[in-house]
C-alpha cells in the first residue's frame, strides 16, 4: 500500500529533495509551500510524477495556525489518512543580538517551532484513524540546536525546541507513532551559492566537507521505510562538526 506523506517546504532546495526522493520508493507526497515561485511548485510536482508517484500542491503559511487546519481540511478532501510528516520547512537568517525584536523573535518561532508543534497535532490526528502503525514524524532540526551561534540566536532557540519537542512527542505519540529529528550541518544543495555558507569552514569538519542532500535524504528514506525501534532521537549529519 502506498505510503501518503506531506513535507512543509518541500517546493525548494531540501525540501524537494526529500519528496523526489520518496516519490522514488513508491510514496505519495503532499507539498507544502508558501513564498515559493509557481514554477519551482510546479518543478517538483514534475519531478514527483516523473517517478510514477502522485503529488498534490498546498499552500499554506504554516507560521499561522488557521492556515494550518485549512491545509489538513484539504488534505482529508484527498486523503483517508496520513503516514508521514516531515516538517521540512523553516527561515534562516542572520541576526544580531541587538537587532532582535519581537517580530524577528515571533517569525522565528512561529516559523521554524510552533509550525512543527500544530502540523504534528493534525498529521498525528490523521495517523490514528489508520490501522496500520507505526506512523512517522520526522523533525528537520539543526546543529544551530547544538552550537553556540551567536549570530543566529533566533534561529537556534527554535531549532533547539523542535530538539526538546521531538523528544515530547515521541514519548506522547508512542507506540503508535515514531517521531524523530535530522540536524544537519551545512548541506550543499545541487550548484548551491548560498551566500551564507563560507568555503574556509570546511576546515572545521573532520571529515574535511559539506554534507550533500544524499546524506540527508538517505537518513530520512531509513527512518520512514525501515526503523521500527528508533523514537525521540536527533541524529546530527555534520561531517563531525560537532566534535
Amino acid at each position: 500500500m502506498r505510503k501518503v506523506v506531506l513535507i512543509t517546504g518541500a517546493a525548494r532546495r531540501l525540501g524537494r529533495d526529500i519528496a523526489v526522493s520518496l516519490a522514488e520508493d513508491g510514496c505519495d507526497i503532499i507539498v507544502n509551500y508558501n513564498n515559493s515561485k509557481q514554477a519551482d511548485v510546479t518543478e517538483t510536482i514534475k519531478c514527483i510524477e516523473a517517478t510514477g508517484s502522485n503529488a498534490i500542491a498546498i499552500k499554506a503559511d504554516i507560521s499561522n495556525v488557521t492556515e494550518i487546519k485549512k491545509m489538513f481540511g484539504k488534505i482529508r478532501e484527498n486523503f483517508d489518512s496520513l503516514d508521514v510528516l516531515i516538517n521540512n520547512a523553516a527561515i534562516f537568517e542572520e541576526v544580531d543580538f541587538f537587532d532582535i525584536d519581537e517580530h524577528i523573535f515571533d517569525r522565528f518561532i512561529n516559523t521554524n517551532l510552533k509550525s512543527v508543534l500544530f502540523c504534528s497535532i493534525e498529521s498525528a490526528k490523521m495517523m490514528h484513524k489508520s490501522s496500520a502503525i507505526p506512523k512517522k514524524i520526522v523533525n528537520i532540526a539543526s546543529l544551530g540546536a547544538f552550537m553556540n551561534w551567536q549570530s543566529y540566536i533566533p534561529y537556534s532557540v527554535a531549532k533547539a525546541g523542535v530538539v526538546k519537542l521531538t523528544q515530547l512527542m515521541a514519548k506522547r505519540l508512542a507506540p503508535d507513532i515514531l517521531v524523530n529529528a535530522i540536524a544537519p550541518g551545512t548541506i550543499i544543495i545541487g550548484d548551491d551559492k548560498n551566500s551564507s555558507v563560507n568555503t574556509g569552514d570546511k576546515k572545521k569538519y573532520p571529515l574535511k566537507r559539506f554534507g550533500k542532500s544524499t546524506d540527508i535524504t538517505s537518513l530520512v528514506r531509513y527512518l520512514i521505510k525501515e526503523n521500527t525501534f528508533i523514537t525521540g532521537q536527533t541524529i546530527k549529519i555534520d561531517g563531525g562538526r560537532i566534535l
